[in-house]
């Protein structure tokens, strides 16, 4: 079958489906068997690729922002997805076969002659047992990873966020963030790492000696860690989700509260408070405005809830990621442009402060703890409020004066 034009969505009688925007350059896709989907983000720059699928029920997925160009071949039952913000200097090649996966994370950097292979091409055995002694295996790498001139990974590897491949090295196997790579085969040469996209021969500083004379992306700035799972970026996530829309979920166990308080104080009559609270499991980024978080006072007569705002920071997503490709990119919590929650409408009494969490028609609570807090307390003429823990466990407590 000759190449089809990307320009915008097609489909065909085989199942086979592309979503993508229009004008792009010179970008091609060749559809043999059946059930196949291309799907290209809105924003994406490819330009000069051509995207191949030689068998039945592959996925491609192009986030947002990237130039890449080359080939890009998914075989039988295989997913391709590569993050926003993916770019190359010149033509790469990635290729997967047999119902592997090749996962590449956000504003990763290809330069020339670059390959990904989750497959050799070619099957080899084993002749006294007939064993296949070259299966096809998935291939996972961390967001921000700079690949130089014809560097290669083979298929198995896993390569952590932050990295950096080495001229002409491939790569066979697992390596830690933040490292060199470098070798054939290659191996870690160094630990405690970092990179930036800016190309020192074409701007200023001309001659670049500390950190302290570039701008840096401090979320990449990290040491190496032991067993730290891959953390692949926003991209990577939302590409799955445009191939399954998340569906309201049915089993509320399947789902746990995560949070984290970094501080609460009481100013007059108002509490402040800055954390963490996050739904394992559910999909943050899309879905902020149906993911909503409450303060909750709550004694054994009644339960009063007030709304918190949510913001982002990419180290909370590497705090909360789970290895299961969900970030948590708005888990963070604080009070409504930091003015605090008024207090005057809650009842003297004693209250147990609780972090209520919804999405849709889910609820959690859980209760706000603290191992270090200081004790927070306000008076005037007119009321006494405390702030204080009991196991762990933060306590409000309202009492209002009597006129005499």
């Amino acid at each position: 079958m000759e190449n089809i034009k990307v320009d915008g969505h097609y489909s065909d009688n085989k199942g086979n489906l592309v979503i993508a925007p229009k004008n792009l350059h010179n970008v091609t896709v060749n559809f043999v068997g059946g059930n196949n989907k291309l799907i290209i983000a809105d924003t994406s720059n490819i330009r000069n690729i051509n995207f191949d699928f030689p068998s039945h029920n592959a996925v491609i997925l192009i986030g947002e922002s990237g130039n890449l160009s080359g080939q890009i071949r998914a075989g039988y039952y295989c997913q391709i997805n590569i993050g926003d913000n993916v770019t190359c200097t010149n033509k790469i090649y990635i290729t997967s076969a047999e119902k592997t996966k090749i996962i590449i994370g956000d504003d990763c950097m290809f330069s020339t002659g670059n390959q990904i292979r989750s497959d050799d091409a070619h099957a080899i055995y084993d002749v006294d047992t007939g064993e296949r002694v070259n299966k096809s295996k998935d291939i996972i790498i961390g967001e921000h990873v700079w690949f130089a001139f014809n560097s290669v990974v083979l298929s198995g590897s896993q390569i952590g966020e932050g990295s950096v491949v080495g001229f002409a090295s491939i790569v066979k196997g697992k390596h830690l963030n933040n490292c060199i790579i470098i070798g054939s085969p290659a191996r870690s040469t160094r630990h405690n790492i970092a990179w930036e996209r800016a190309h020192v021969m074409l701007g200023e500083p001309w001659i670049r000696t500390h950190q302290h004379q570039i701008k840096f992306k401090k979320e990449y700035w990290n040491k190496t860690i032991e067993n730290k799972p891959i953390y692949v970026g926003q991209g990577v996530f939302h590409n799955i989700h445009k191939l399954n829309p998340f569906n309201e979920p049915i089993n509320k166990t399947e789902y746990h509260p995560y949070v984290e308080l970094h501080n609460i104080f009481l100013q007059e009559n108002r509490i402040y408070l800055k954390g963490i609270a996050a739904i394992i499991g559910v999909p943050c980024p899309e879905y902020s405005p149906y993911i909503k978080n409450y303060l909750s006072f709550i004694n054994e007569n009644s339960c009063y809830s007030k709304q918190l705002a949510k913001f982002s920071d990419p180290n909370i997503s590497r705090k909360l990621f789970n290895g299961d490709y969900i970030s948590y990119d708005k888990a963070g919590m604080l009070t409504f442009r930091n003015e605090g929650l008024s207090i005057d409408d809650i009842p003297d009494g004693v209250y147990k402060l609780k972090i209520k969490l919804t999405f849709n028609k889910l609820e959690y609570y859980s209760d706000l703890k603290s191992e270090n807090f200081n004790e927070s307390f306000y008076q005037n003429n007119k009321v006494t409020l405390k702030l204080y823990i009991i196991q762990n466990v933060i306590h409000f407590e309202k009492i209002t004066k009597t006129l005499i």
